[in-house]
């Protein structure tokens, strides 16, 4: 008797402590990397650039050159460079449709207040040409503004920030100022395209407000700036970051920076120039299959639920506890009239 007195306690214990888990899901944080040599978009641990899953998102068939995977709500958005189209997903990967028209080799995208901005280079497909294209949340096209030859949009302290590429232009390879509506504010950074920053790819925040710039083309390597644009770091081969083509960059939450480039994804502790491959020509046995090269795009953050994973609901549970208690119950109840 003691025995199943024992048992029912334990078991009402543990039903009240399910009933009581708030039915909400538990999110998990990765980092999504498209990779157009595979038409796929990978998975990465947001705290030390881990490879998670190497076919999170399988475009074959649907992606021409991958390079931005962004989160929208309950989806992933992937803008495609040269299919001139952006791609949705749900948090479990599974395509869902496609924004075409409008678009003509697209790069980066950013998502803020319910909008994406998308820059856009082109004039096919009725594309504005070198601008800013923005959606609303359920694809409809809301118009552009006027940019230079623009390879990223970031949101940063409550404005935008787009570079420009254009090295034949006045004021090319620099990193401009936006308000959210698309008005010019100002010039954050100027670049001479010899001295400082060259074909300016990926921007991102670090943790101390910083922003880190992937500088493509030679002088290459990754760029940081204070909140005025000043630059105050450049770190290349002599700090751990080697000349691939830096194209993706983020800081992972152990202080390393993730970046990508031509032959993959490395993490890089900026402050030592220790460096790690996390996904490259040097991880063969992460790899495809012999003699891949990656070629690695642009880094987001994304926040699956475990809505999206096939795990137990607390009601299947608990439901499953109680039958087992009664199942106990029962058996006890037969024994005392043996007795």
């Amino acid at each position: 008797m003691q025995m199943f007195k024992s048992i029912v306690g334990f078991s009402v214990i543990v039903c009240s402590t399910l009933l009581a888990i708030s039915p909400e899901a538990k999110a998990a944080d990765f980092l999504m990397i498209p990779d157009s040599q595979s038409d796929r978009v990978l998975l990465f641990d947001d705290s030390d650039g881990s490879l998670v899953n190497d076919n999170f998102i399988d475009g074959a068939g649907l992606f021409t050159t991958p390079l931005n995977a962004i989160q929208v709500n309950e989806e992933i958005w992937v803008s495609d460079q040269v299919a001139d189209s952006i791609f949705r997903f749900d948090l479990k990967g599974n395509y869902k449709s496609a924004i075409t028209g409008g678009l003509d080799n697209i790069r980066g995208m950013e998502f803020v207040d319910n909008k994406i901005y998308v820059s856009n280079s082109g004039t096919d497909n009725n594309a504005p040409g070198e601008a800013v294209v923005t959606f609303d949340t359920s694809g409809n096209n809301l118009g552009s503004f006027a940019t230079g030859d623009p390879y990223d949009v970031l949101s940063y302290n409550g404005e935008l920030l787009v570079n420009d590429i254009n090295s034949n232009a006045n004021g090319g390879e620099d990193i401009d100022r936006y308000s959210l509506d698309g008005n010019f504010i100002s010039n954050f950074h100027d670049s001479d395209g010899v001295n400082g920053i060259d074909f300016p790819q990926q921007m991102a925040v670090r943790s101390n407000g910083n922003l880190i710039v992937g500088g493509f083309s030679a002088p290459g390597g990754i760029y940081e700036y204070d909140e005025n644009g000043n630059q105050v770091g450049f770190f290349d081969g002599n700090n751990g970051v080697a000349f691939r083509g830096i194209r993706g960059v983020y800081e992972l939450d152990n202080g390393n920076v993730l970046w990508t480039g031509g032959d993959g994804v490395v993490s890089t502790n900026l402050n030592t120039g220790e460096f790690t491959d996390i996904f490259t020509v040097n991880t063969p046995d992460l790899l495809p299959e012999a003699d891949y090269r990656p070629s690695a795009r642009y880094i987001e953050k994304v926040s699956i639920s475990d809505k999206s994973a096939k795990v137990p609901e607390p009601g299947t549970v608990l439901g499953s506890l109680l039958l087992g208690v009664v199942g106990v119950v029962g058996k006890f109840k037969r024994m005392e009239n043996k007795e």
